[in-house]
């Protein structure tokens, strides 16, 4: 994916705007169906708003054998690109990323874990600006200054408001059929306290919403996941929604948490979150404070839906019962939860206070986070005496440079070919039979054998 459009410039006040820079932007955008449209949303809002000339480049493993990266003035490594795999960014992309002489730029999500991996690698790509969803009063503590010398740390939210959701025509909260609908997933213990409140908002609610009636679509299974358009028709379709802050409650710098964890996990698969938390993580939780406002929280404020929240601070963007309705973690207060849900009238005040004062702030929407990396990049262009490039390239040559030869997709469809040839092969064995071999054919086979019985 590649996109050359040039954006017009946006007027910022107290700034005086730089020539149109060249700006590269390394990504992994999501194609399928069942990928998250905020990564999408995140990824296009720079071509979409930027001042600047913005090329955006969704590619794995080897750059294009023909881009020269020194026909840019700014590259930029997206949060979709986990820097630390080879199959991101492969040891030939990454010397490139090394030697290139501009501005080097790399955002960062899911950062609670190998923290000192990264901060390693981001010293050996020369990153010069980074920008985190550490809150600032805490960034020192993951981040600190002699860990990456001369790293400029931002704080951005995890997500913005997508433009196309704001004068959306959405039902009337009288019409919607759901009184109470939430999509979560269970992850892994070793992310902490605050992890485990996705799939615990849930259960408890669950467990209670009989007794009062409500009309609920929860669930936190896999298959029941929504994406994309589905997502938001389901969204549109409840008078509210479950949530939580987004983020981790444990950072784990080495990754030893993670390993240990895990292995006893793998051990013990009956083990509940508690115990793990006892024998692993308790030392650890807290130390670091990345409670985060979720785009979730956006896009129902957007669609005008109700939001009953777990207590939290939400990055200050949502206050209790202005905007959301607020669920006391033990559940204690339920039936006042429940009761505000019933009143039709104050739940859609509450709807249109959050829609005016948190989907259409200008603040929490993509534009002006846009508008912020701008500054940040012409900031330090001029901080840093960096020099203009010398090639820049026009939107039809970067097409062309991008483009796979012919020998390049035959070999990829050949290499695709191979890695699937042992599960088309495996699915034509009767089941049965599959069942019986397994247990031989592991110990010969190993990894290469497929999972799948």
């Amino acid at each position: 994916m590649y996109s050359g459009d040039a954006c017009l410039a946006v007027k910022t006040p107290g700034l005086v705007p730089m020539k149109t820079l060249q700006i590269l932007l390394l990504c992994n955008e999501p194609r399928g169906a069942k990928d998250a449209g905020t990564i999408v949303d995140h990824i296009h809002s720079f071509s979409r708003y930027s001042r600047h000339q913005v090329f955006v480049l969704s590619n794995l493993g080897r750059l294009p054998p023909r881009l020269d990266l020194d026909a840019f003035d700014v590259l930029v490594i997206h949060y979709s690109i986990y820097v630390l795999g080879e199959s991101y960014l492969d040891a030939s992309a990454k010397e490139s990323i090394r030697r290139f002489q501009g501005l080097k730029i790399q955002f960062i999500q899911d950062e609670y874990r190998t923290i000192n991996a990264f901060l390693e690698a981001m010293r050996h790509l020369g990153i010069a600006v980074l920008f985190t969803c550490v809150p600032d009063e805490e960034i020192e503590k993951v981040y600190p200054p002699e860990a990456v010398p001369g790293l400029r740390k931002v704080n951005n939210l995890t997500g913005y408001v997508p433009e196309d959701l704001l004068g959306r025509r959405v039902s009337r909260m009288m019409d919607r059929p759901v009184d109470v609908g939430y999509r979560g997933r269970r992850l892994p213990y070793w992310y902490g306290a605050l992890a485990m409140e996705k799939w615990q908002i849930a259960e408890g609610f669950l467990a209670e919403a009989p007794r009062f009636g409500l009309k609920c679509d929860i669930s936190c299974r896999e298959e029941d996941r929504l994406y994309g358009r589905r997502w938001m028709e389901f969204l549109s379709g409840c008078k509210s929604t479950l949530g939580v802050e987004s983020g981790a409650s444990v950072f784990d710098f080495t990754g030893e948490i993670e390993r240990t964890v895990s292995a006893y996990v793998a051990e013990h698969p009956e083990a509940a979150f508690e115990e793990v938390q006892e024998r692993f993580l308790r030392p650890h939780e807290g130390k670091v404070k990345l409670n985060q406002v979720s785009p979730r929280c956006f896009e129902a404020a957007a669609l005008r839906t109700g939001l009953i929240l777990f207590e939290g601070h939400y990055s200050g963007v949502l206050e209790p019962w202005r905007h959301y309705v607020p669920l006391k973690k033990d559940f204690s207060n339920l039936p006042q939860v429940v009761e505000s849900l019933r009143d039709t009238r104050g739940l859609q005040e509450r709807v249109d206070r959050a829609y005016e004062e948190v989907a259409c702030n200008p603040a929490h929407s993509f534009r002006s986070f846009v508008a912020r990396f701008d500054r940040v990049v012409e900031e330090e262009m001029e901080a840093r005496g960096l020099r203009r490039a010398l090639r820049p390239l026009s939107a039809s040559e970067f097409r062309q440079r991008v483009r796979p030869t012919l020998r390049e997709r035959l070999s990829r469809a050949s290499q695709y070919c191979r890695s699937r040839l042992p599960y088309a092969v495996w699915g034509c064995v009767p089941l049965p039979v599959r069942t019986r071999l397994k247990p031989f054919l592991k110990p010969v086979l190993g990894p290469a054998l497929p999972r799948k019985a």
